[in-house]
């Protein structure tokens, strides 16, 4: 089948077909590029322009007799591709899960939004497009070039990946990013708890003041005066974070 493909695509290389399709699996799944608000083309011609340079990269490969091996080898490629980009896409995620609890602890999220990859409330998708703003002016896509390189050297092409590397550096990923979320969301949560407490202790001293009507338009005034001060830092912060992720590494 390989020997019909390449008699009809002279210098076609079945190496450059491993590469393209881990490359195409890995940014259908990495933050900034796979979003879906970006065209399914622009992803598409990001994976065709990154292969021929990754490529060099690898050692040749033979391609395999038959087609049940070719498509083995096709799959465990979009595989680490996947595992690569998703593991990536575990730790971006603790922006939203962060803004969820701001949101929340702020009375923000009744505020409902568009729906998208972020949070559906204006916090969400308004951090949400910054941060991949100012990851991809810190050089995201130099980044993730570098990523889909070292995914080659722990997992060489035509092979497929070692779930028992894969399944803890999945769950410690998860455990990272529900960790960051919750170091972002600490002022608020903390401030929110405060406020509550002492609207709690102005009820009791005074029964007759309406403390919700005047507690609940001051600590959304306070949430966003708040937000406005803290998010270019607590944007900082997750955008480092994100940029100094490594693969998973055995021993």
């Amino acid at each position: 089948m390989w020997d019909e493909i390449a008699a009809r695509v002279p210098g076609l290389d079945w190496r450059l077909v491993l590469v393209y399709l881990r490359a195409q699996a890995c940014i259908l799944i990495l933050p900034g590029l796979g979003e879906r608000l970006i065209p399914a083309r622009v992803r598409v011609g990001a994976a065709m322009a990154v292969s021929p340079l990754l490529a060099g990269l690898v050692a040749p490969v033979a391609a395999p007799d038959g087609t049940i091996a070719m498509l083995g080898q096709a799959a465990g490629a979009m595989i680490v591709g996947l595992a690569a980009g998703g593991l990536l896409r575990l730790l971006a995620l603790a922006l939203d899960i962060a803004t969820t609890a701001i949101a929340a602890t702020a009375s923000l999220s009744q505020i409902i939004g568009v729906q998208n990859e972020a949070a559906p409330h204006p916090i969400g998708n308004m951090l949400h497009l910054g941060g991949m703003a100012v990851l991809m002016a810190l050089g995201l896509p130099v980044m993730l070039v570098q990523l889909i390189a070292d995914s080659f050297v722990l997992w060489p092409a035509g092979g497929w990946p070692s779930v028992d590397m894969l399944a803890p550096a999945a769950v410690r990923m998860v455990s990272d990013s529900f960790l960051l979320a919750m170091m972002l969301a600490a002022p608020f949560t903390l401030g929110g708890f405060l406020f509550q407490a002492l609207s709690g202790v102005v009820n009791r001293v005074m029964p007759a003041l309406p403390v919700v009507f005047i507690g609940s338009p001051g600590s959304i005034l306070l949430a966003l005066a708040a937000l406005a001060l803290l998010a270019p830092m607590l944007v900082g912060l997750w955008a480092d974070a994100v940029l100094d992720f490594t693969l998973p590494r055995s021993g």
